[in-house]
């Protein structure tokens, strides 16, 4: 197989892939496997089924076989052979063309969950066997991750573990109450895979969270980034019990409501209606309430998502973190301007903020709902972290706040040092996503770096690649045509040059820079005249 991936490889133009960079991870690697990893297009498959004689072409070849010969032949035109059809590459193959890849992409790609735990969960295994296999794995998990190896990993894990299992608790609870309140007897689809989510949850999510945070610790050993200010700060609200439920009774309800939608295949309207407002943004993806228009969509959405992804959100997104630590080396971060795009509720930007307190950023969104959270979020993050400091700004957390769309940024031409778009991309149509790029690049200051944050893409996990595109159907209508575009040539064609590319589970994060002017060989970042740690130097 691997020869067969080697020659497909080697056909379409690309260099083989690296060997795996940095350190090894705590769960066994199975050997790559799997398709060649290129499209084979609907059109070709249809050909292929309507090329072949069904039951009526058999009858009406016998019927036509016993007629009588026609009166004059019948001339038939040769036709001209077909152009045989390109079959289109992966995103993550074109990736490998443009981008060092980060040690991330080959552990991640050829990462199986449920082969972690393959043979524990063979019910023919005598459960002796399957009791002590079980312990043996997790021993030696424990024992590369390093999770007792000093007080702060033990602190790290004990955290990440607690916080993990809470949601992953949280999300068991959606779907008991959501089964009493559309009867016990219903078998909706999005029930069924919730609660198929949850029997495996050892074999899927909870090991794709346990190796995210692994990845997440090894970036803060390696000096990438500090660790989470959440989990670092003494009387932090999620420590209360009370704020916690509180927190959790709001999801449990707005989890009932969304799964039901699911279920009916008919999402909520939104309640404002507004010409301001781009056509795409008035759709309630993922069949939250109110979409992303009101309080309490802001207030609930956070804690949605770290239950969807059992508690690992907060790790993938610092993924955002590596390749702007590069950038930031040497910096004096009070010079310089950020803004994140689409930022949604501003938890991101606080660890931004805590790691580079006197950055000045610009947190944008379209939804003024959300950048009201975003901006008690980061208030919260200044109160907790800094109380004494004023950083600037009418807060003093040295940020500013402002509604803008990605594709029509009301910022000046070349005025950000650092641009940032986390979860953003895959909820935009095709064309949009060509002028959000562009728009990127234009308020962009040469020698400045872009970084984005979004979803998967095709290529990029193997054991997704049959099934990645089923996160479409929770009223995402253009993640199919995402995660099937390359996103490398939608920055360059805006003038800007590829950098690093990090995955992290279901997360990838890619970095662009604008050539310093007159400097051809844009080494302004350290991409070009020297890899950064850890990296794949792509030729």
């Amino acid at each position: 197989m691997r020869a067969l991936q080697a020659a497909t490889r080697a056909a379409a133009g690309l260099r083989p892939r690296g060997p795996l960079r940095g350190p090894c991870p705590p769960f066994p690697r199975p050997a790559a496997g799997g398709s060649a990893r290129q499209f084979v297009h609907r059109s070709t498959m249809l050909d292929e089924v309507f090329a072949a004689p069904t039951t009526a072409d058999a009858a009406a070849a016998n019927v036509a076989a016993d007629a009588p010969p026609p009166s004059a032949p019948v001339v038939v035109e040769p036709k001209a052979p077909a152009e045989p059809e390109q079959p289109q590459i992966y995103p993550a193959d074109d990736d490998a063309k443009r981008f060092q890849l980060h040690w991330s992409v080959d552990m991640w790609r050829t990462f199986y969950p449920s082969r972690w735990l393959e043979s524990i969960g063979d019910e023919s295994v005598p459960v002796p066997d399957r009791i002590r296999a079980f312990t043996e794995t997790l021993t030696s998990a424990v024992g590369t991750a390093g999770i007792l190896s000093s007080t702060e990993a033990a602190r790290y894990w004990a955290y990440h573990l607690t916080r993990s299992g809470f949601f992953m608790l949280q999300g068991l609870a959606s779907l008991l109450v959501t089964r009493r309140a559309v009867g016990r007897d219903a078998e909706a689809d999005s029930l069924t895979r919730f609660e198929e989510m949850v029997r495996r949850s050892w074999s899927g999510p909870a090991t794709e969270a346990m190796l995210m945070f692994w990845q997440d610790y090894e970036n803060i050993k390696e000096g990438r980034y500090a660790l989470p200010w959440d989990m670092t700060t003494a009387g932090h609200r999620q420590f209360n019990p009370l704020f916690v439920l509180r927190r959790g009774a709001t999801f449990l309800q707005e989890a009932v409501a969304t799964l039901q939608r699911r279920d009916a295949g008919v999402p909520d309207q939104v309640w404002l209606k507004s010409g301001f407002l781009p056509g795409y943004y008035q759709d309630t993806f993922h069949y939250q309430s109110d979409g992303w228009l009101s309080a309490s969509s802001a207030k609930v959405y956070e804690t949605s998502t770290e239950t969807l992804f059992v508690g690992r959100q907060d790790a993938m997104q610092r993924s955002t973190l590596v390749p702007l630590a590069d950038f930031m080396r040497g910096k004096d971060a009070s010079q310089l301007q950020a803004l994140e795009v689409a930022a949604g509720t501003g938890r991101f930007a606080t660890f931004v903020k805590d790691n580079y307190p006197a950055l000045q950023l610009t947190v944008s969104d379209l939804s003024p709902f959300y950048l009201a959270e975003a901006r008690s979020n980061m208030e919260y993050w200044k109160r907790m972290r800094a109380p004494d400091a004023n950083f600037g700004g009418r807060d003093g957390t040295g940020v500013t706040f402002l509604q803008t769309a990605a594709e029509k940024l009301d910022v000046p031409d070349s005025s950000q040092d650092i641009v940032m778009c986390v979860y953003l991309f895959h909820e935009l149509p095709a064309e949009v996503r060509k002028q959000a790029a562009a728009e990127m690049a234009r308020v962009l200051k040469p020698g400045g770096i872009v970084i984005l944050t979004d979803s998967m893409q095709l290529g990029d996990r193997e054991v997704y690649e049959h099934t990645m595109g089923r996160f479409g159907s929770f009223n995402e209508p253009y993640y199919e045509d995402y995660i099937s575009t390359p996103l490398g040539p939608l920055f360059e064609a805006a003038g800007l040059k590829c950098g690093m590319k990090v995955v992290g589970s279901s997360t990838k994060t890619l970095s662009f820079y604008k050539p310093a002017q007159g400097d051809l060989a844009a080494d302004a970042n350290g991409f070009e005249a020297e890899a950064a740690p850890g990296t794949v130097k792509v030729e």
